[in-house]
């Protein structure tokens, strides 16, 4: 009876280092994608697709009001998508890489010709 407190004492300890260890790993998360959105923008400016200002003022809304995306905003399919499955034994057309290869098969044997007197 003397090991219930024990183990309710660890289990709020384990509970207490995971939620610690979750918010520092979502707070790099969040430190990384400030960098590259820094990293973004200095690089627009180089090229001078956004000015400083554009791009001071889209990284101050990027950081205080990020765009959250819920699952109703994902598209969905009304219907299950079929996926066809196809050998080379059942293509009808050949590739385009079968094309280029029996050009070239084409070009070398003209080579040929041409190079023997």
């Amino acid at each position: 009876m003397n090991d219930l407190p024990d183990f309710v004492k660890k289990a709020f300890y384990l509970g207490v280092g995971v939620a610690s260890y979750a918010g520092e790993q979502a707070g790099n998360k969040v430190a990384e994608i400030q960098e590259r959105a820094q990293q973004l923008a200095d690089e627009m400016i180089r090229r001078g697709e956004m000015s400083t200002e554009e791009a001071n003022q889209w990284l101050n809304q990027l950081n205080t009001n990020p765009t959250p995306v819920s699952v109703e905003e994902v598209p969905y399919p009304e219907q299950p998508q079929t996926i066809e499955l196809v050998t080379g034994e059942e293509q009808e057309e050949p590739s385009p890489s079968a094309d280029l290869q029996a050009q070239v098969t084409e070009l070398e044997e003209e080579l040929r010709r041409l190079q023997d007197p």
